[in-house]
Protein backbone atom coordinates (compact mmCIF):
# COMPACT_ATOMS: atom_id res chain seq x y z
CA UNK A 1 0.00 0.00 0.00
CA UNK A 2 1.45 3.38 -1.00
CA UNK A 3 1.35 6.57 1.07
CA UNK A 4 -1.90 8.52 0.84
CA UNK A 5 -1.78 11.99 -0.68
CA UNK A 6 -2.37 15.00 1.56
CA UNK A 7 -6.13 15.43 1.14
CA UNK A 8 -7.46 18.50 2.97
CA UNK A 9 -10.91 18.84 4.50
CA UNK A 10 -12.63 22.22 4.80
CA UNK A 11 -12.02 24.14 8.01
CA UNK A 12 -14.25 23.32 10.96
CA UNK A 13 -17.48 25.28 11.02
CA UNK A 14 -18.57 27.17 14.14
CA UNK A 15 -22.12 25.87 13.91
CA UNK A 16 -22.79 23.84 10.77
CA UNK A 17 -21.30 23.36 7.30
CA UNK A 18 -22.88 25.12 4.37
CA UNK A 19 -23.75 23.09 1.24
CA UNK A 20 -20.48 24.01 -0.48
CA UNK A 21 -18.40 22.77 2.48
CA UNK A 22 -20.43 19.55 2.66
CA UNK A 23 -19.69 18.90 -1.00
CA UNK A 24 -15.97 19.45 -0.33
CA UNK A 25 -16.07 16.89 2.51
CA UNK A 26 -17.85 14.34 0.30
CA UNK A 27 -15.31 14.89 -2.50
CA UNK A 28 -12.37 14.47 -0.06
CA UNK A 29 -13.79 11.23 1.33
CA UNK A 30 -14.32 9.89 -2.20
CA UNK A 31 -10.67 10.65 -3.04
CA UNK A 32 -9.49 8.76 0.06
CA UNK A 33 -11.65 5.73 -0.80
CA UNK A 34 -10.37 5.77 -4.40
CA UNK A 35 -6.75 5.80 -3.23
CA UNK A 36 -7.33 2.98 -0.74
CA UNK A 37 -9.03 0.82 -3.38
CA UNK A 38 -6.31 1.43 -5.97
CA UNK A 39 -3.26 0.91 -3.70
CA UNK A 40 -4.39 -1.80 -1.26
CA UNK A 41 -2.53 -5.11 -1.38
CA UNK A 42 -4.16 -8.12 0.35
CA UNK A 43 -2.10 -9.58 3.21
CA UNK A 44 -1.91 -12.98 1.54
CA UNK A 45 -0.47 -11.37 -1.60
CA UNK A 46 2.09 -9.50 0.48
CA UNK A 47 3.14 -12.76 2.16
CA UNK A 48 3.44 -14.53 -1.19
CA UNK A 49 5.49 -11.68 -2.59
CA UNK A 50 7.86 -11.86 0.39
CA UNK A 51 8.46 -15.53 -0.35
CA UNK A 52 9.03 -14.79 -4.04
CA UNK A 53 11.42 -11.98 -3.12
CA UNK A 54 13.50 -14.39 -1.03
CA UNK A 55 13.82 -16.98 -3.79
CA UNK A 56 14.47 -14.36 -6.46
CA UNK A 57 17.13 -12.66 -4.34
CA UNK A 58 15.25 -9.45 -3.49
CA UNK A 59 15.49 -8.41 0.16
CA UNK A 60 14.10 -4.93 0.79
CA UNK A 61 16.34 -2.25 -0.69
CA UNK A 62 19.08 -4.77 -1.58
CA UNK A 63 19.26 -8.25 -3.03
CA UNK A 64 21.50 -11.20 -2.26
CA UNK A 65 23.70 -10.46 -5.25
CA UNK A 66 24.37 -6.95 -3.93
CA UNK A 67 25.10 -8.29 -0.44
CA UNK A 68 27.54 -10.79 -1.93
CA UNK A 69 29.28 -7.93 -3.71
CA UNK A 70 29.66 -6.28 -0.31
CA UNK A 71 31.42 -9.49 0.85
CA UNK A 72 28.74 -10.30 3.42
CA UNK A 73 28.07 -13.88 2.32
CA UNK A 74 30.39 -16.86 2.80
CA UNK A 75 29.47 -20.42 1.87
CA UNK A 76 30.92 -23.67 0.63
CA UNK A 77 29.74 -27.09 -0.53
CA UNK A 78 32.44 -29.75 -0.73
CA UNK A 79 32.23 -33.45 -1.61
CA UNK A 80 34.35 -36.43 -2.49
CA UNK A 81 33.45 -39.20 -4.91
CA UNK A 82 36.25 -41.63 -4.06
CA UNK A 83 36.44 -44.42 -1.46
CA UNK A 84 38.50 -43.41 1.57
CA UNK A 85 40.17 -46.14 3.63
CA UNK A 86 42.48 -46.65 6.59
CA UNK A 87 45.94 -48.24 6.54
CA UNK A 88 46.29 -48.46 10.33
CA UNK A 89 43.65 -49.19 12.96
CA UNK A 90 42.79 -46.73 15.73
CA UNK A 91 44.72 -43.95 14.00
CA UNK A 92 43.47 -40.47 13.15
CA UNK A 93 43.29 -39.73 9.44
CA UNK A 94 42.07 -36.58 7.71
CA UNK A 95 39.24 -36.86 5.18
CA UNK A 96 40.09 -35.36 1.79
CA UNK A 97 37.86 -33.33 -0.52
CA UNK A 98 37.94 -33.68 -4.29
CA UNK A 99 34.97 -31.61 -5.47
CA UNK A 100 33.84 -28.04 -4.85
CA UNK A 101 30.18 -27.60 -5.71
CA UNK A 102 29.87 -23.97 -4.53
CA UNK A 103 32.17 -21.64 -2.63
CA UNK A 104 32.68 -18.02 -1.65
CA UNK A 105 35.40 -17.02 0.83
CA UNK A 106 35.84 -20.74 1.70
CA UNK A 107 38.02 -23.14 -0.28
CA UNK A 108 39.86 -26.46 -0.33
CA UNK A 109 43.46 -25.89 0.72
CA UNK A 110 46.71 -27.82 0.46
CA UNK A 111 46.66 -30.63 1.45
CA UNK A 112 43.13 -31.24 0.22
CA UNK A 113 41.95 -32.26 3.69
CA UNK A 114 41.96 -28.57 4.68
CA UNK A 115 38.96 -26.29 4.30
CA UNK A 116 40.29 -22.72 4.51
CA UNK A 117 38.29 -19.66 5.64
CA UNK A 118 39.10 -16.30 4.08
CA UNK A 119 36.86 -14.41 6.51
CA UNK A 120 36.65 -14.57 10.29
CA UNK A 121 33.29 -15.32 11.86
CA UNK A 122 30.80 -17.94 12.95
CA UNK A 123 29.85 -20.70 10.51
CA UNK A 124 27.12 -23.33 10.43
CA UNK A 125 28.69 -26.59 9.23
CA UNK A 126 26.95 -29.84 8.27
CA UNK A 127 28.98 -33.03 7.69
CA UNK A 128 27.97 -36.46 6.35
CA UNK A 129 29.90 -39.67 5.70
CA UNK A 130 28.79 -42.88 3.97
CA UNK A 131 30.14 -45.84 6.01
CA UNK A 132 30.72 -49.33 4.67
CA UNK A 133 31.55 -52.62 6.43
CA UNK A 134 33.46 -55.30 4.54
CA UNK A 135 33.22 -58.15 7.05
CA UNK A 136 30.71 -59.67 9.47
CA UNK A 137 32.51 -58.70 12.67
CA UNK A 138 31.74 -55.56 14.67
CA UNK A 139 33.75 -52.49 13.73
CA UNK A 140 33.67 -48.98 15.17
CA UNK A 141 34.16 -45.64 13.40
CA UNK A 142 35.04 -42.31 15.03
CA UNK A 143 34.65 -38.83 13.49
CA UNK A 144 35.64 -35.41 14.87
CA UNK A 145 36.76 -31.94 13.67
CA UNK A 146 40.10 -30.17 13.99
CA UNK A 147 40.77 -26.45 13.66
CA UNK A 148 44.36 -25.60 12.68
CA UNK A 149 45.45 -29.11 13.67
CA UNK A 150 43.85 -29.06 17.13
CA UNK A 151 41.00 -31.40 18.09
CA UNK A 152 37.73 -29.77 19.19
CA UNK A 153 36.93 -30.96 22.71
CA UNK A 154 33.80 -33.10 23.10
CA UNK A 155 33.08 -33.26 19.37
CA UNK A 156 33.50 -36.97 18.47
CA UNK A 157 30.82 -39.09 16.76
CA UNK A 158 31.04 -42.85 17.25
CA UNK A 159 29.16 -45.59 15.41
CA UNK A 160 29.52 -49.39 15.11
CA UNK A 161 28.64 -51.57 12.10
CA UNK A 162 28.17 -55.34 12.47
CA UNK A 163 27.26 -56.96 9.16
CA UNK A 164 29.17 -57.65 5.97
CA UNK A 165 28.47 -55.01 3.30
CA UNK A 166 26.45 -53.00 5.81
CA UNK A 167 26.16 -49.31 4.92
CA UNK A 168 25.11 -46.36 7.06
CA UNK A 169 25.26 -42.60 6.79
CA UNK A 170 26.39 -40.50 9.75
CA UNK A 171 25.72 -36.78 9.98
CA UNK A 172 26.29 -33.93 12.38
CA UNK A 173 25.80 -30.17 12.33
CA UNK A 174 27.59 -27.61 14.50
CA UNK A 175 28.56 -23.95 14.69
CA UNK A 176 32.26 -23.06 14.60
CA UNK A 177 33.99 -19.74 15.19
CA UNK A 178 37.16 -19.19 13.18
CA UNK A 179 39.66 -16.46 12.40
CA UNK A 180 40.71 -15.35 8.94
CA UNK A 181 43.06 -17.96 7.45
CA UNK A 182 42.02 -20.77 9.81
CA UNK A 183 41.46 -24.22 8.36
CA UNK A 184 39.07 -27.01 9.30
CA UNK A 185 39.71 -30.74 8.93
CA UNK A 186 37.30 -33.65 9.36
CA UNK A 187 39.11 -36.54 11.03
CA UNK A 188 38.19 -40.20 11.23
CA UNK A 189 39.48 -43.49 12.65
CA UNK A 190 38.34 -47.12 12.73
CA UNK A 191 39.27 -50.19 14.75
CA UNK A 192 39.20 -52.43 11.65
CA UNK A 193 40.73 -52.19 8.18
CA UNK A 194 37.59 -53.83 6.76
CA UNK A 195 35.99 -50.39 6.62
CA UNK A 196 35.69 -47.51 4.22
CA UNK A 197 34.01 -44.23 3.53
CA UNK A 198 32.30 -45.51 0.43
CA UNK A 199 31.29 -43.74 -2.76
CA UNK A 200 28.71 -45.50 -4.90
CA UNK A 201 28.31 -45.29 -8.67
CA UNK A 202 25.13 -44.01 -10.25
CA UNK A 203 22.30 -46.46 -10.83
CA UNK A 204 19.92 -46.42 -13.76
CA UNK A 205 17.33 -44.81 -11.46
CA UNK A 206 19.50 -42.44 -9.35
CA UNK A 207 22.75 -40.44 -9.40
CA UNK A 208 25.97 -41.44 -7.67
CA UNK A 209 26.64 -41.23 -3.93
CA UNK A 210 29.56 -39.20 -2.53
CA UNK A 211 31.58 -40.78 0.27
CA UNK A 212 31.56 -37.53 2.28
CA UNK A 213 29.91 -34.09 2.10
CA UNK A 214 30.56 -30.81 3.90
CA UNK A 215 28.15 -27.87 3.70
CA UNK A 216 29.16 -24.52 5.23
CA UNK A 217 27.20 -21.28 5.65
CA UNK A 218 28.52 -18.10 7.24
CA UNK A 219 26.11 -16.77 9.84
CA UNK A 220 28.13 -13.92 11.37
CA UNK A 221 31.33 -12.29 10.20
CA UNK A 222 33.80 -10.59 12.50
Amino acid sequence: MSKLLNIRFPASAATEYNPGQQNQIITAIQQIILQLNSTYTPQATENNQSELDWFSGAMGMANRGVLEDFGDFSYGAFLDFTDQTQTTTNTAKAITWGTTAYSKHISIGSPTSRIVFAKAGKYYIHFTAQLNSQSANAKTFWFWPRINGSDITGSTMRITLHDNNEAKTVARAAIFEVDKGDYLEAMWAADSLNTSLEAYAAESFCPGTPSVTLMIQGIEHG
